[in-house]
């Protein structure tokens, strides 16, 4: 009966470390959100207070750790095939901040492309397959919000002299909105939880928000609250889509 004892006890403690462990594992996975959220807010107050170089360093230094702490998130359980794109899509986020961060109008298209494949490798992260036929309800609604913005946009544009931004925007937020149409439409997918649904919903949601702010900010009606709103936004809705790789 001793040795029954001590089995059972040496059970236990097995469970209890193999416990410690995963909590341990789940803590440095998501170390890298929390202090991916302490350098956006030193970014947030960079913008805030116009401060150029700061904005410089902690910009890119944001998104650089959402990636790290997405790239964790691949060494536990996590959807094998939304993974390796969202990692794409965040490193071509990466690169846009990096270009649209620059001065000068020169470096605004090349930003544009890198969160065009950006916003593409989302996309195909979220559809492994077809989206239900139900959806399309929805992308209904998001092409008709899409198409609004853009006509304001448009007009924008042109008031600017920059007519030759009007394709390469209409394709960007035809992109974008079918981003946002990807993310509501796992609603539909039966096997995505809640848990899973929410945050690449609000993510998608808040991503898409911060571009329509930038683009309005920029080439409809310049605002110092929009532009500081756009950063705010696009942070949490890349920590967000980050966080949707983890399986719940």
């Amino acid at each position: 009966m001793s040795h029954l004892r001590f089995a059972i006890c040496d059970l236990r403690l097995a469970d209890l470390l193999i416990c410690r462990f995963a909590d341990l594992l789940f803590a440095i996975c998501y170390l890298p959100f929390v202090v991916s959220l302490v350098l956006a807010a030193v970014d947030w107050f960079a913008v805030a207070r116009r401060h150029k170089r700061l904005e410089y360093v902690f910009k890119p230094a944001t998104l650089a750790a959402i990636l790290v702490g997405a790239w964790l998130l691949t060494r536990g359980p996590h959807d094998a095939w939304q993974a390796p794109f969202f990692l794409v899509g965040l490193a071509f986020s990466l690169a846009g901040d990096v270009f649209l961060m620059l001065p000068g109008e020169r470096f605004f298209l090349p930003g544009l492309v890198a969160f065009l494949l950006g916003h593409v490798s989302y996309i195909v992260g979220l559809n492994q397959t077809l989206p239900p036929w139900p959806a399309l309800v929805v992308l209904v609604v998001v092409v008709a919000i899409g198409a609004t913005l853009y006509r304001s946009i448009a007009a924008g544009l042109r008031r600017q002299g920059q007519t030759a931004l009007l394709a390469p925007v209409a394709v960007y937020s035809l992109v974008l909105s079918l981003m946002l149409f990807s993310a509501w439409a796992t609603l539909f997918r039966p096997a995505w939880t809640l848990l899973r649904q929410a945050p690449v919903i609000v993510g998608a949601s808040l991503f898409f928000a911060s571009d329509a702010m930038l683009a309005w900010d920029r080439f409809v009606k310049p605002s110092f609250l929009l532009h500081f709103l756009v950063i705010v936004t696009y942070h949490l809705g890349q920590m967000a889509l980050a966080a949707s790789i983890a399986l719940w």
